[in-house]
């Protein structure tokens, strides 16, 4: 299983002053956008395939990633110009064209870009490249909880994010009836399901009782201890869902 750890980059973080706009300035506090296009010395820079540039900007912080690992770091706007302190970077093993488009990325951002957000458009601009973005809920908008088939990609425990592990599978869908398909791992089934106010609970699960040794046995121990932990946190961002129980959890990707 692959886990992700933070490790600081450089020096110490700084909290930002005059994050969001200045008087008159655009405003881009609580704000996530998806990369359109980029041009580079006045040609199309073609990102790595199957990858997308994000970029978010909360509490005075701006978060980033390019297909790999995320980066962060306190953020202000002076004068049109997006100035980032020195930034922190999970530090996960992927591709080498992936990490060099996160060291672009990285880059790019602490150049000092002018920024310009003109309603859900988002510009950033340097000497020689201009990165367009497009606001996260128009660009990619959150999948309805209901009626989606929920695919288990990651298993949360504290702060560490692991990924499944080995070929092992195990998905969620939740019908309008009430009731819950579940593939756990091994075994698979159904039950019911209740949702509150930013919460789930599935409960009557019923399995079948399969034998479930190594990898896919692991999986479902894991996807179970949350499922029929009660009362669940929910999130939804895009295509993506997280299920929370105390410090355990699931990331989950729509299928």
């Amino acid at each position: 299983m692959r886990i992700l750890v933070v490790v600081a980059l450089v020096g110490l973080l700084v909290t930002a002053c005059g994050a969001g706009a200045g008087p008159g300035g655009p405003s881009v506090e609580g704000r996530t956008y998806l990369s359109t296009g980029v041009t580079e010395d006045g040609g199309t820079r073609e990102l790595v395939p199957g990858s997308r540039v994000q970029v978010s900007f909360v509490d005075g912080r701006v978060s980033a990633s390019a297909g790999c690992n995320s980066m962060s770091g306190a953020y202000r706007l002076v004068d049109g110009t997006l100035v980032v302190e020195p930034m922190a970077m999970t530090e996960m093993g992927c591709p080498e064209e992936l990490m060099s488009q996160d060291a672009w990325l990285a880059d790019l951002l602490t150049a000092e870009p002018a920024l310009t957000a003109d309603g859900d458009t988002l510009t950033l601009t340097t000497a020689s490249t201009v990165l367009t973005l497009l606001d996260r809920e128009v660009a990619d908008p959150d999948r309805p909880l209901v009626g989606t088939t929920w695919l288990v990609d990651s298993l949360i425990t504290g702060e560490t994010v692991s990924s499944t592990p080995g070929g092992a599978e195990a998905s969620l869908t939740l019908a309008q009836d009430g009731s819950a398909q579940v593939m756990a791992g091994c075994n698979r089934g159904r039950g019911s399901w209740a949702q509150g106010e930013g919460t789930l609970t599935v409960s009557a699960l019923a399995l079948t009782r399969m034998a479930c040794p190594g990898d896919r046995g692991e999986l479902e121990r894991a996807v179970l201890a949350v499922l029929e932990a009660g009362e669940l946190g929910v999130e939804i961002t895009a295509d993506r869902l997280t299920l929370t129980a105390g410090d355990l959890g699931l990331g989950l990707r729509a299928g």
